[in-house]
């Protein structure tokens, strides 16, 4: 029998229980008399966020202090390969983006950590968890020695005057990042945000007229010297360490695309399409105008080249600075997150729904602090983490942004995968290897081990009977006999064995079959399940496709009072969300049973409860019409709430250009992670 697993055990400290605050409130007995109670305090809706808003916390993940460092890995990857390896993150980073939300829809995961669970169970949600800690940890330390650094040079304090450096970082973070991180929800740092953007706009320009362009240009020999400094073999890797990383925003994704208002797709795509536009402009102009103005002086943070005695450069660092303040928060939230899901007890802290978790004040603040406190320490203590900071955006950004998102979409189209193997050139290889494994003995019914003849249907496994195996005819089995038996001539089978290998299908076709495997397990826990709405919205279609194939089978489900008979065609839905209680095939079968079998009046019988004997008793005429008006607002709510649902963009079976893209991310994100590796090396 299966049982719902848990991926880990939460603490037993009440402060981690699945609780709702209470509040004393004072009432009035009939007597006369005062008495105070405790009642539990009502949830308060998460707050929400138009585009715009949208759109800014997302160009502000995607900025942070990168930004000053574009210039630097245009100087490494040579002009015109540094600024095409910046329109190709960027290009992957909207594709990512829109990537993730989708797939997550698709199987109704509302998180970044939910996703990978679906394919790759606990290890994938671990995976996908711990990355956005180390990322966004990494990212909060380094915001904060900006800080001390900016204010510091501000208020005219000497480098090794390391207590005054201290004691203004604490006095700025404690006054203005702090408060801003101990907000309960994303959009409420969408004013703070676009600040941020605006404050990003002004320096990047800054930085544009200070640059000595039209002197370096001129020094070079003008169009002529450029051309030979187009691409840099020797450093490109340490560009691409840098720009690879420009980018980077996955782990901030889902909450942000849960605080707007109707995240649908389009919306989230407009929201994808106008922030990585604007991050890839204002990194061009930086990155552009930095490198022509200093070229090979160029140094890792493009502020350090400007005149120290010039008021402008002075407003430069304030103003990277005060956008330090402003992104923090962001990165906060993004730790808190994973806090929340690791931690903290019950199905609403799994799947990440932080505004219920954290609408207790004391959760919300204690966690940020103790956040604040573990990053500020370093922060305060130490002047150069480079090296540190380095690695964790290495291994953090190249799992999260690129290895992540083809990972996961590998692993919940790994059926589809599978079959497009099955049906391609290496088909026949794919069939010789599995002639053992269906003359094998193996327990009658087992899901594990059932083929896709006999896979038993997605319902509660308490009730369901064994199902009727498909039992091909002879001349059926013949002809499956005679393909898979069938050899290839000794050249082509060693051609397609070397291909097989140096495209790496042995891995591909392993995830893919983890993946497929792990769907299963989470399509079965998420039936028994009741239905909720997630926060990154619902779809109509909401089954997977290998269990989409199993919905033409014929079966009784009995249980202790009750037979339930599902016909041929007829779908079962997964309750794991509002979408999959209402949504699917099964709809139309939905909203008749709600009408009461699609119009008429309902059975004028019923049973009297009080009366012991079950004496059946005639309703009277206004019954049975308020019955019926019952039944029929019931029916318009159900249309209603099936119109507003958006269809699902990954219906359709996935094909090999989908699946090419998902593997070239996962190869583009190992070539980053070693490029990154490589770059901190050099530099050393």
């Amino acid at each position: 029998m299966d049982t719902v697993s848990t991926p880990r055990t939460a603490p037993s400290s009440p402060f981690f229980a699945p609780s709702t605050p209470n509040v004393t409130v004072t009432e009035q007995t009939p007597g006369g008399t005062k008495r105070k109670i405790k009642k539990q305090k009502p949830e308060v809706a998460e707050h929400k966020t138009g585009l715009f808003g949208c759109s800014a916390n997302l160009v502000n993940a995607i900025v942070g202090s990168g930004i000053v460092g574009i210039p630097y890995a245009i100087k490494q990857s040579g002009f015109l390969a540094g600024v095409l390896l910046v329109l190709i993150c960027a290009v992957l980073t909207d594709k990512s983006l829109r990537l993730l939300v989708a797939t997550a829809k698709h199987v109704c995961c509302p998180s970044y950590e939910t996703s990978a669970e679906a394919a790759y169970g606990p290890v994938g949600f671990r995976f996908v968890a711990l990355n956005m800690l180390i990322l966004s940890y990494g990212a909060m330390l380094s915001y904060l020695m900006i800080v001390k650094d900016s204010f510091s040079s501000l208020f005219g304090v000497d480098p090794d005057n390391k207590p005054m450096r201290r004691a203004i970082l604490l006095l700025v973070s404690l006054t203005v990042m702090l408060p801003l991180a101990s907000k309960r929800d994303m959009a409420d740092l969408a004013f703070t945000s676009r600040l941020s953007v605006l404050i990003d706009t002004f320096l990047v320009f800054l930085v544009a007229h200070e640059a000595p362009v039209a002197l370096s240009f001129e020094s070079i020999g003008g169009w002529e010297g450029l051309l030979h400094r187009t691409v840099h073999f020797d450093t490109i890797f340490v560009g691409l360490g840098v720009l690879s990383f420009a980018f980077v925003c996955q782990h901030s994704a889902f909450i942000i695309a849960g605080s707007m208002e109707k995240p649908t797709n389009d919306r989230w795509a407009i929201v994808t399409r106008n922030a990585v536009s604007m991050s890839c402009t204002l990194a061009l102009i930086c990155g552009v105008s930095g490198y022509l103005g200093f070229l090979e002086n160029t140094s890792g943070n493009v502020l350090g080249n400007l005149d120290d005695g010039n008021w402008k450069s002075a407003a430069a660092r304030t103003m990277l600075g005060i956008t330090m303040l402003f992104v923090y928060p962001v990165e906060s939230f993004v730790a808190r997150h994973v806090c929340v899901v690791l931690f903290f007890a019950g199905r609403r802290a799994h799947e990440g729904d932080d505004s219920t978790i954290l609408n207790r004040r004391d959760r919300r603040v204690g966690l940020t602090t103790v956040l604040y406190t573990l990053a500020v320490i370093p922060a305060a203590a130490f002047d150069d983490l480079g090296p540190v900071l380095a690695i964790t955006g290495a291994v953090g950004g190249s799992c999260l942004s690129y290895i992540g998102p083809g990972l996961i979409y590998l692993g919940i189209h790994g059926e589809r995968f599978l079959e497009l193997v099955d049906q391609s050139w290496f088909g026949t290889l794919t069939r010789t290897r599995q002639v053992g494994d269906k003359t094998a003995k193996r327990p009658m019914g087992d899901p594990a081990t059932a083929t896709a003849g006999e896979r038993i249907p997605l319902v509660n496994p308490l009730f369901h009977k064994q199902p009727t195996l498909n039992v091909p005819s002879k001349d059926e089995a013949a002809v499956d006999a005679t393909t898979e038996t069938g050899l290839d001539p000794f050249h082509v089978a060693a051609m397609k064995w070397l291909l097989w290998f140096t495209l790496g299908m042995p891995i591909w076709c392993f995830l893919a079959k983890a993946g497929k495997k792990g769907l299963e397990k989470y399509d079965r826990e998420m039936a028994m399940k009741s239905p909720h709405p997630i926060r990154i919205g619902d779809v109509k279609r909401t089954r997977s496709a290998d269990v989409e194939r199993q919905q033409d089978q014929k079966m009784t489900i009995d249980s202790s009072n009750a037979a339930f008979m599902i016909a041929p065609g007829e779908q079962l839905v997964r309750h794991n969300s509002f979408t999959s209680h209402f949504g699917g095939g099964g709809r139309e079968a939905t909203a008749t049973a709600i009408s009461g079998g699609g119009g008429g009046l309902p059975p004028p019988l019923r049973n009297n409860p009080s009366d012991g004997n079950n004496t059946p008793k005639i309703l009277s005429i206004n019954e049975m019409l308020g019955k019926e008006l019952v039944q029929k607002r019931k029916l318009e709510q159900v249309k209603v709430a099936l119109a507003a649902l958006e269809n699902d963009q990954q219906a359709a079976p996935a094909g090999w250009s989908d699946f090419l893209i998902a593997i070239l991310y996962i190869l583009f994100g190992l070539l980053a992670l070693v490029a990154g590796v490589l770059s901190l090396v050099q530099q050393q």
